[in-house]
């Protein structure tokens, strides 16, 4: 990107990675359209690259995605804060209003406000969607099992008791967490 402003109908690619490390240089253009692909890269308000994203100055915003909310309704907050920010008002806000209620307490009421807010926003096609069904490729599924060694069996035994042992009586929390990640990638 040479020069004062990107020339007319000029298309910038780039990946989330090099938004983050390009920011100084991407920071000086306003863009036409900014488009996210695979927006679920900025789910995460606190990342870098997510909060990157949204300092980008555009008079459009369009972000595309398969797997908007996965863990929390505050994925969707960003997403949609980069979309059109302010629309759900401040995180904090968001969090008291929508996510509490709706992930801790199943509160209707708020979920369907949030739908009702959300949906002139959201263009959404269901894999099942009779529409949409012809153009996906069929499903191919291919099952190989690998059976362990006698010696592979007793060793993935002994990780299993160790570990279950080491973590019995163990509060939830972090530290459990990282020992149960530990024996599932030992």
């Amino acid at each position: 990107l040479d020069g004062d402003e990107p020339e007319m109908g000029a298309i910038v690619i780039t990946s989330y990675a090099l938004v983050r490390g390009d920011e100084r240089i991407l920071g000086k253009f306003t863009f036409d359209v900014v488009a996210l692909d695979e927006a679920q890269n900025i789910k995460n308000p606190e990342a870098a690259q997510a909060q990157a994203a949204r300092r980008l100055s555009a008079r459009r915003r369009i972000a595309m995605t398969g797997t908007p909310v996965e863990n929390r309704l505050t994925e969707l907050w960003s997403i949609m804060d980069f979309l059109n920010k302010g629309l759900l008002s401040s995180r904090a806000h968001f969090k008291k209003t929508f996510a509490v209620p709706i992930e801790r307490y199943g509160d209707q009421e708020a979920a369907e406000l949030l739908r009702r807010v959300t949906a002139p926003f959201v263009l959404r096609r269901l894999k099942r969607d009779p529409n949409i069904a012809p153009e996906l490729p069929d499903k191919f599924e291919l099952v190989r099992y690998c059976p362990l060694t006698r010696e592979q069996a007793s060793m993935y035994q002994n990780i299993i008791d160790r570990g279950l042992s080491d973590i019995s009586g163990m509060e939830q929390g972090m530290q459990r967490r990282g020992r149960i990640l530990a024996m599932i990638t030992h």
